[in-house]
């Protein structure tokens, strides 16, 4: 049995259900593994790990003293797996991760990982700023960037400031907010219209982000949202209402949902995610957490293979870092820069 752990902050009483995602894929590609017959002839027991948004520490605590890794979750406050404090602290644990997503600068440069979408905290893509630019040449002359008021978004924020700045772009302001969400968001969307902006980029969540881009439609702001790729979600446009989603851009390395049916491997996430859960949540984070999966199958497999069946938290790391261009088998487009393993042929579980 391989007792994996799952991070989220799901059950959050500030955002319930926030990366509730990772969990349910998770959850889904544990049975469709097992299925097969497991990893190796090993079967998969998820061990959820909650955070809650405010307790990671207590979820680390129950990591250090029940799972071989920590595969697939993710959560936003990352930096608070490092707690410095013997039985909750992921180095002092020994532990090991192939995370869905990193986003503070501690846990995206920290060892004891292998990342299948690297998040380096030391430098950022501007690409995404450069296409823009060329598709919306007036909007993209002024930038705002709007983020909620906590460390490891503020690192995810730095990246943006630098990336309009070294485009050649306008940064138009600088604008932060209560990471719990604004009780009206009516004076920040004022901010923004006031500064002149022609395009926002914003760091959060999907509920918090539809609330501010429906205050900013109702200051009859015209410009272009762009955002990051944990906003690709229903919940976003629910909480915008879908006249006033209309026009928003996500960067993303991902294949569209709405296209499946041209890309093999995302139409089988979706399809796992319909058969393997109830009523499981699909999103794009979600198949980010596939993505690890399928990565941590692949390294535990060739780890086997080299060391006489016998697979350690060091010898999976040492393979999934030994295999390149990864792209979740299909599931992304090219690869990005750095990425960390290549797709086999042949299935992972087995």
């Amino acid at each position: 049995m391989l007792r994996l752990g799952v991070a989220s902050d799901r059950s959050s009483q500030i955002r319930p259900g926030l990366n509730k995602e990772l969990w349910d894929t998770s959850v889904a590609f544990a049975d469709w593994c097992n299925d097969q017959g497991g990893i190796g002839g090993l079967q998969i027991e998820l061990v959820d790990l909650d955070g809650k948004l405010l307790e990671v520490s207590n979820a680390m605590a129950k990591a250090c003293n029940g799972v071989f890794m920590m595969v697939g979750g993710g959560f936003v406050q990352d930096d608070l797996e490092f707690s410095g404090k013997e039985g909750s602290d992921f180095h002092l644990c020994g532990l090991a991760a192939i995370p869905g997503f990193t986003t503070s600068p501690e846990k995206a440069e920290s060892n004891g990982q292998v990342q299948p979408i690297p998040h380096p905290a030391s430098e950022s893509t501007s690409l995404w700023m450069r296409d823009f630019r060329k598709l919306h040449p007036e909007e993209g002359e002024s930038m705002a960037v709007v983020w909620g008021d906590l460390p490891s978004m503020e690192t995810i924020r730095n990246q943006a400031v630098a990336v309009v700045e070294g485009e050649g772009a306008e940064l138009a302001g600088d604008f932060s907010y209560l990471p719990t969400g604004e009780s009206d968001w009516t004076p920040l969307a004022q901010k923004v219209v006031r500064s002149g902006a022609g395009s926002m980029h914003f760091v959060g969540e999907p509920t918090n982000l539809g609330s501010y881009v429906k205050a900013l439609r109702e200051q009859g702001w015209k410009g272009y949202p762009v955002l990051e790729t944990n906003v690709y979600d229903k919940v976003f446009v629910e909480s915008a209402g879908v006249k006033n989603a209309k026009g928003s851009i996500v960067r993303s390395v991902f294949h569209p949902f709405e296209e499946a049916d041209k890309w093999p491997a995302v139409r089988q996430y979706v399809e796992i995610m319909e058969q393997h859960t109830d009523d499981g949540k699909v999103a794009v984070l979600g198949m980010q957490s596939f993505s690890a999966w399928l990565l941590f199958a692949t390294a535990a497999n060739d780890c086997a293979a080299d060391n006489e069946g016998v697979l350690t938290r060091a010898c999976v790391l040492t393979a999934a870092d030994a295999i390149d261009d990864w792209t979740g088998v299909a599931c992304t487009g090219p690869p990005i820069p750095a990425p960390r393993a290549a797709p086999h042929p042949s299935a992972p579980c087995s």
